[in-house]
């Protein structure tokens, strides 16, 4: 985490104690859902810059966290961490059978992008964390339903999915793995993903530190003359 020295990090299945760094502050999620110890939560948000929790926006605060974020060169940035529902998991007694758990925990958090986005019409908005489904032309994980409905909510609310497709840095570099933790970013003038990687910059996940690749994205602004 040193060595990639992002300014913001969203974090899912982590603890309140791991921080990229002394100068971070955080947002985080609420207790979990499930079974945990002390600490644990499904999703945080780190930023190196003032951070304002904006947990009255999110609808489930066991699983999501939202916090926005001032920084000096973008300006207001607006944080959503989720995780959704992986094949299997119910969600609030919804079964995973036909991607229902999938559908309705998208659906509410939907909700909670638009009304964010209602709120802070000039911010950049981004919302990340654990999809629990793959974005590239190959199945890799996920299933062809839930897929649909996410793309759907993300272009809906006029964003876009830097992580998908050959923006895919774990397919590009350690295939034959994918995705399935994302990063997406309101589509706005003057906003550009300058590039994309995972890490650590090995073949596979080291699954002594997590079964996940992390992943990053640097922005930049783009100078038009």
């Amino acid at each position: 985490m040193s060595d990639i020295a992002a300014d913001i990090w969203i974090l899912t299945e982590t603890h309140q104690q791991i921080p990229p760094g002394e100068e971070f502050s955080s947002v985080t999620s609420e207790d979990p859902d499930r079974e945990s110890k002390p600490g644990e939560r499904w999703t945080a948000i780190w930023s190196r810059f003032h951070l304002e929790p904006l947990s009255s926006f999110v609808s489930d605060n066991q699983r999501c966290t939202a916090a926005k974020i001032s920084h000096p060169d973008f300006g207001e940035i607006v944080v959503y961490a989720m995780v959704l529902p992986w094949g299997g998991s119910t969600w609030r007694g919804i079964p995973s059978r036909g991607g229902a758990a999938f559908a309705a925990a998208l659906a509410a958090y939907q909700c909670d992008w638009e009304q964010l986005q209602k709120a802070f019409p000039d911010a950049i908005h981004i919302v990340a964390g654990d999809f629990n489904q793959s974005l590239v032309s190959r199945h890799y994980y996920g299933s062809n339903r839930n897929r649909q409905v996410l793309e759907i909510a993300i272009d809906t609310c006029n964003m876009m999915t830097v992580t998908a497709g050959e923006n895919d840095p774990v397919a590009r570099d350690s295939s034959p793995n994918a995705c399935i933790d994302h990063i997406c970013i309101s589509k706005q003038p003057g906003l550009d993903v300058y590039s994309s990687q995972r890490w650590p910059d090995l073949p596979k996940q080291d699954k002594r530190l997590s079964d996940h690749f992390g992943v990053v994205v640097e922005l930049a602004t783009i100078t038009r003359s």
